[in-house]
């Protein structure tokens, strides 16, 4: 451990109350009444210092991994006094996913509202996504391919779940995720957007993704006008009623032998075309 981090109190009590009030915030009760949430890994961690400084609370850093992740130590030093080095078995007590460094943050640091409506932007629509990990992820690949936003439909994991942050990466810190109650509640946000809702889903009458990439830049093509991809349940996809609701269907053409995507995978391949037909107008 460096010498600055020598001249700290090391945090060494893993059943003291501080570190029982930090490991709660795996819990949604316990983030709803405390308004504060809990972020793990260096990356997640390094988003948040970064990216929302102002919102973070403490820090906590296995004494070990004080100089392998030192740039997101002295990047959360910048930010709050409150970066503790904490023994192995203090660590472990406060999240077993940290990889010796997670935070405490306020619930300030995510986004709930999405910007101003742009022309041609794309955003994502999650219909009650129930596994941390796709979700997560589905909002890391929503930034990378610069989707706008996501709208949450109640009955979808909470953004500000553990889990998701870490497997979104800290983009949960980069892009918002609203919430709203229904499908059709997020069809009419969509719409009063000035942009189409499209449902992935292979049944017939469906529109093929690599159509809709051939058209391109065309007036007549969807991907180059304001839409938003909404993608459904883990196990049963968009329900008959979400999809009724949808203005158009899109199907992914597969060449293998395998019968379906993961929703992640499924979302990744949308958003790449999504960003592609952007990109060829700019």
């Amino acid at each position: 451990m460096s010498s600055s981090a020598e001249r700290l109190t090391v945090l060494d009590n893993p059943r003291a109350d501080r570190v029982r009030r930090v490991s709660g915030l795996v819990g949604r009760s316990a983030r709803s009444r405390s308004g504060l949430m809990l972020v793990e890994g260096p990356q997640a961690v390094r988003e948040l210092v970064t990216h929302r400084g102002e919102c973070v609370r403490d820090v906590y850093v296995r004494q070990d991994a004080w100089e392998n992740h030192a740039d997101v130590v002295d990047a959360a030093r910048r930010v709050t006094r409150w970066v503790h080095p904490v023994t192995a078995e203090v660590s472990a007590a406060l999240s077993g996913d940290s990889q010796g460094i997670c935070a405490v943050a306020s619930m300030d640091a995510l986004s709930r509202e999405l910007p101003e409506p742009s022309v041609g932007e794309t955003i994502v629509v999650l219909a009650q996504g129930r596994d941390p990990g796709n979700v997560g992820t589905i909002i890391r690949t929503a930034d990378a391919f610069g989707a706008v936003g996501v709208v949450a439909v109640a009955g979808t994991v909470d953004a500000a779940s553990p889990k998701v942050v870490r497997s979104s990466a800290g983009s949960v810190f980069h892009i918002p995720v609203c919430q709203v109650a229904s499908f059709a509640d997020a069809r009419a946000l969509i719409h009063g957007r000035s942009a189409a809702l499209l449902g992935t889903s292979g049944g017939a009458g469906s529109l093929s993704l690599s159509d809709l990439l051939v058209q391109g830049v065309s007036a007549r093509s969807r991907l180059s006008q304001s839409h938003a991809w909404a993608f459904g349940n883990e196990a049963r996809g968009l329900s008959g009623d979400e999809m009724r609701l949808c203005d158009a269907l899109v199907s992914i053409p597969m060449s293998g032998d395998a019968e379906s995507l993961n929703v992640a995978s499924a979302a990744a391949t949308c958003l790449f075309a999504s960003q592609t037909v952007r990109g060829r107008q700019s």
